[in-house]
């Protein structure tokens, strides 16, 4: 039962946030439950701001108005005024209401205060604005992690090693110095200015860690109030650098957890911008990143600085004494509306030619094989996964997808035909190396580590129609921003649809669907599916998959687990590239299953990863 407690309940669009540590960040900030948006409900409210004469602005990413949901801001209530100016400037909207300004995420519905902390669903807060009536909210108020801060010495400044840098432009821009443990200290405000984090720079070995509430998100923002345009890095060196620059154009914001996840309770602070500007390191992932985090921000304001050896990030521009604020003028739109010569792709051919290794995507640790065939794990594409059945393809997969996990690749998963409860236990058997069952002791202390990973689980299971599933996928990745996608398997979402016509027509759509999801949002989609019924001496081929050839044409790659135990004394299992788009290399891996970890890593591998007993 205790095990239950990892795979947790998810909501009407089955995902639920929780706390999510991954390498150089500490937790999220949104622990609360997130919310399905109906826009029927969208479109009711914003009638019902109508007949209250409520002014409500568009913006960017979230719907602006005045916050009613609490009583302390509803003391003045006839004091209001009924028909305020219309005006574009979001301080001149300030100045005609009476409370706080609320925000309305327009992809989930979430409705979201920073001033009175509350987070509610977009029905809830339409029932509470029809009514009238106030919502019960528990105030939270962030308490800093590090009580004896004091302010940076010259030796901190020194530390740095930062051509320039003085003490008393790093106590201008709100650093904080805890001496014991030799940590900066910056504090993360939300829209409403109010502190609720902090985010830590190890002087040490320069790592980094953000620490937040439960219901609030921050950003590190450096500048005027009345900036509109904004420079975002993802590391508070970066954030330094060039927040003690003169450039008076641009405000400086660090990205809470860096491009790992952006919470959706940060996007109001950055209502206000017209103009966002990445600034990030010289390579491809990283760009990768920057063009999913721009679709979540929207990408008509974002602008990207393309990450070449000639246009590095701040701290090594500074470094090799560059012209900062030349980079900065030569970024470029992140979306074009078409590309049609070769000048328009120039920059991100030399930034791939320049940063190839990690163009190739994420290495496996516990699969050296996948590397050299595959080169690694790239976002955008499409896997196709198969094998007999009983040939342990939903074992592989989960390890497969613990070993990217592990190197923070945030991961859905999709698991139709084994419950969540029984899959989380294999993956948490492979994480630790050796069954928990007589050690339930360290229980505890595995789960704790277990949980720092960045999975999530879909509840969908049995047989469900795409529609849904889809639009759970979709919240995940943006509310989360999930790069990897596992359905376990396609055909458990067949033969449900209102369509009742041929059965490969049905799949083609679904694949076609998930490919087209794959390429728009920049995520990887690996699905795990039944080959035809072949003789059980033949070996399966891409043409033994199940259905027409669409869905070996339509992936990217194609891993086929072969099991020849079946039909000899001495056969072996091995996985089989049979597709590979990327570079075309074709081969196999062997697979040797080790059952007390349930692994299928090489037992070299294990040895090194084996993990030490808790005292």
């Amino acid at each position: 039962m205790r095990l239950a407690s990892l795979v947790k309940p998810l909501l009407r669009v089955n995902i639920k946030s929780r706390t999510h540590v991954v390498q150089n960040y500490a937790t999220s900030a949104s622990e609360v439950e997130e919310i399905a948006f109906d826009t029927k409900d969208y479109v009711d409210f914003k009638k019902q701001l109508r007949q209250q004469n409520i002014y409500n602005k568009d913006g960017h990413t979230c719907l602006q108005l005045e916050c009613r949901l609490c009583e302390c801001n509803n003391k003045n209530t006839n004091k209001r005024e009924t028909q305020p100016a219309k005006t574009n400037a979001a301080i001149q909207l300030r100045s005609v209401l009476h409370g706080p300004l609320a925000y309305i995420n327009k992809r989930t519905g979430a409705f979201l205060c920073p001033s009175c902390d509350v987070k509610a669903s977009l029905s809830q807060a339409l029932a509470a604005y029809e009514t009238q009536k106030y919502l019960a909210i528990t105030k939270e108020q962030y308490t800093s992690r590090f009580p004896n801060l004091i302010s940076v010495t010259p030796e901190a400044c020194e530390v740095l090693g930062l051509r320039g840098l003085k003490e008393s432009q790093l106590n201008g821009i709100g650093a904080h110095l805890e001496p014991e443990q030799q940590l900066l200290v910056f504090p993360l405000h939300n829209a409403a200015n109010k502190v609720v984090g902090e985010k830590v720079l190890n002087l040490n070995n320069r790592s980094e860690q953000t620490y937040q509430g439960s219901i609030s998100s921050g950003l590190l923002i450096h500048g005027a109030q009345n900036k509109n345009k904004a420079v975002l890095v993802s590391n508070l060196q970066d954030f330094i650098v060039l927040a003690t620059q003169p450039l008076e154009t641009h405000c400086i914001i660090c990205l809470p957890y860096a491009l790992q996840l952006l919470p959706q309770e940060s996007l109001p602070a950055l209502e206000r911008f017209k103009e966002l500007v990445f600034w990030l390191h010289c390579d491809s992932s990283s760009w990768d990143a920057a063009r999913s985090l721009a679709q979540k921000m929207d990408e008509k304001r974002c602008l990207l600085i393309r990450p070449t050896e000639t246009e590095p990030a701040p701290h090594l521009a500074l470094r090799k004494r560059l012209n900062l604020r030349h980079i900065l003028a030569k970024a470029t739109p992140v979306r074009h509306k078409s590309i049609t010569t070769f000048n328009a792709l120039r920059n991100e051919i030399l930034s791939e030619l320049q940063n190839i290794e990690k163009v190739n995507g994420v290495k496996w640790k516990r699969f050296p094989v996948l590397n050299k065939l595959l080169k690694g794990h790239r976002k955008g594409e499409l896997t196709i996964l198969t094998g007999p059945t009983g040939c342990g393809k939903t074992t592989f997969a989960s390890e497969y997808s613990l070993d990217l996990a592990l190197q923070g690749v945030s991961t859905l998963w999709g698991s139709f035909e084994i419950r969540n409860t029984r899959l989380a236990a294999t993956l948490l058997r492979q994480f630790v190396g050796y069954p928990l069952d007589d050690k339930l002791h360290e229980f505890d202390h595995w789960a704790k580590e277990f949980e720092r990973m960045p999975l999530y689980f879909m509840t969908f299971h049995g047989q469900h129609p795409l529609k849904p599933v889809l639009e759970a996928i979709q919240h995940a990745q943006y509310v989360h921003d999930i790069s990897h996608v596992i359905i376990d398997n396609l055909q458990f979402m067949m033969g449900v649809s209102s369509f009742r016509g041929d059965k490969f027509w049905e799949q083609d759509s679904i694949i076609a669907a998930f490919r087209d999801f794959a390429t728009k949002h920049n995520v990887h989609v690996t699905l795990v599916m039944h080959p035809r019924k072949e003789r059980i001496e033949d070996e399966l081929t891409t043409s033994s998959v199940f259905g027409t050839a669409k869905a070996t044409q339509e992936a990217d790659n194609v891993l086929i687990i072969q099991d020849k135990r079946l039909t000899s004394v001495r056969g072996k299992k091995y996985l089989q590239i049979a597709k590979n788009r990327y570079s075309g290399d074709l081969g196999i891996m062997p697979l040797d299953f080790d059952k007390e970890a349930l692994s299928y890593a090489s037992s070299a591998h294990r040895l090194r990863s084996q993990k030490a007993v808790p005292k």
